[in-house]
């Protein structure tokens, strides 16, 4: 544990000076900081002179809003923020080893905070009351520096979000599949309470919210990239959220994935996205640029199909879709869509449509296909010209209950863990993830062939939504669980 130092720092010419809990280093003064110690700060930061950073965690715990600025380099090794009335950057800011969010709005005005490459997550548990955000065009920038992997391990979670009406967390993952990062490689996230400035006002549909996402020295990346908004983001005009898709902008071209929204038929068609709009993110894989992100639907012009609802449940190991129109218009089929990682999708069924139709109008079909891991479904509607209009997508698990569950369910921190698999025998790894995809629990496991209970006590767990993972070399699944007080 960092130990509270009153003199942990020492002017090698010059002077600074302590006033009201704050530091101000005056030009033509060199401060050196020195051992691994913590230097509170309840005032504001002013360096004007060269400071010298060392181990040291800069506290700022101030009751008033605190400020960082003056005309000097502002390096620090360490930084954690606990002030609810937030802090303000005057002057760009790097932190090289770690960044703690406690409490308290992070507001990098017009300046820039960059995280070192040793920086692998944001400590803390950043939310709408411990987040970065920017009132000008200050951008949080993330340093690169290892060869990316092709799973999830290194993902990194850009802690964004707006205050400009209401405090709203709109969190950035980035999670790189491959790339060439060169010595000064990082990606710049600034994020916007407004919709993509780029959208005409035909769009009526779309997320009221814009990222835009830049790199810098790096070149041949593939990467997928997770943008959460909230409900008060959604204009969804005629449509319905289902309908809204990630698109992103770049001089003067449009990119879409898959070629979902009819509006744009001269956008660049660049990987697959889908929208999760239980969880409020949208997901795009499989991107070779960066660009302006926004989230929209078409223009809400008359669709041939008006879609009632699109659900799916598992019933004796199969997947039974349902679906209802309330009308149609010049409607001729329904192509069935399976996916079972939510991108690759191939056609397993097709569905004459009623053609026309001003009443309820009733599908259903059933995947006999038998399987126990979650799949993804979506509807891709055709009408007689040939338009079409995608619906989903939705996702079905026909996990059993009483072979892979955790109870009680919702739980306080404490639960337990019932596995009786035959996929899951001997080594089995569980992680517990939170609601933002960090690792919050990890525990090794032999399982044994027929019912197998493990008490799991997690004090440390908050209130909300938790995703468990069992994984063992050939199978992965997740489950939810629900803490509650």
């Amino acid at each position: 544990m960092k130990k509270v130092l009153s003199i942990i720092c020492i002017t090698l010419f010059g002077s600074y000076g302590i006033s009201q809990g704050g530091m101000v280093i005056n030009s033509g003064t060199q401060l050196v900081c020195q051992g691994d110690v913590k230097l509170v700060v309840t005032g504001d930061f002013v360096n004007n002179g060269v400071f010298n950073s060392g181990n040291e965690v800069m506290y700022f715990s101030g009751s008033n809003k605190q400020f960082i600025g003056g005309s000097g380099t502002n390096s620090f090794y360490g930084f954690e923020l606990n002030n609810a009335a937030g802090l303000d950057l005057g002057s760009n800011v790097e932190v090289t080893n770690t960044l703690n969010l406690s409490n308290g709005h992070l507001d990098l005005t017009n300046f820039n905070m960059t995280l070192g490459g040793a920086i692998n997550a944001v400590n803390g548990t950043p939310s709408e009351s411990n987040m970065i955000v920017s009132s000008g065009s200050g951008e949080i920038r993330k340093r690169f520096t290892e060869a990316p992997v092709s799973d999830d391990s290194d993902a990194f979670i850009f802690p964004v979000g707006t205050n400009n009406t209401s405090n709203e967390y709109t969190p950035v993952i980035m999670n790189f599949q491959s790339a060439n990062f060169g010595p000064d490689a990082y990606v710049s996230v600034h994020v916007e309470d407004a919709k993509n400035p780029f959208l005409g006002t035909d769009v009526t549909t779309y997320i009221d919210r814009n990222w835009t996402i830049e790199p810098n020295d790096m070149s041949d990346y593939n990467y997928e990239v997770k943008l959460y908004y909230t409900d008060e983001d959604l204009v969804l005009g005629p449509l319905i959220e289902g309908d809204i898709t990630p698109v992103k902008y770049s001089n003067g071209t449009w990119y879409e994935p898959q070629g979902l929204i009819p509006d744009f038929p001269d956008a660049v068609e660049q990987g697959s996205a889908f929208i999760f709009a239980s969880s409020n993110y949208m997901v795009w894989g499989d991107l070779t640029s960066f660009s302006v992100f926004g989230g929209a639907g078409g223009t809400g012009e008359p669709l041939p199909v008006e879609l009632l609802s699109f659900s799916g449940k598992c019933q004796n190991q199969t997947s039974v879709l349902n679906w209802s129109t309330a009308s149609e218009y010049n409607s001729a089929y329904f192509d069935i869509e399976k996916s079972e990682n939510g991108f690759d999708w191939e056609v397993i069924h097709s569905v004459d449509a009623a053609g026309f139709s001003s009443s309820l109008v009733e599908y259903q079909y059933v995947d006999l296909n038998k399987f126990y891991n979650t799949s993804y479904y979506r509807l891709n509607q055709f009408d007689i010209d040939g338009r079409n209009e995608y619906y989903g997508p939705i996702e079905v698990s026909c996990e059993e209950q009483s072979r892979l569950m955790t109870f009680p369910n919702p739980s306080d921190a404490s639960f337990s863990l019932l596995i009786n698999d035959p996929r899951f025998l001997g080594e089995v790894n569980i992680k517990i993830l939170d609601a933002h995809g960090k690792i919050v629990g990890f525990k090794e496991l032999n399982v044994l062939e027929g019912v197998n209970v493990y008490p799991w006590n997690g004090n440390s767990l908050e209130e909300g939504m938790y995703f468990i993972s069992l994984e063992t070399p050939l199978n992965n699944v997740t489950l939810r669980h629900v803490v509650s007080e």
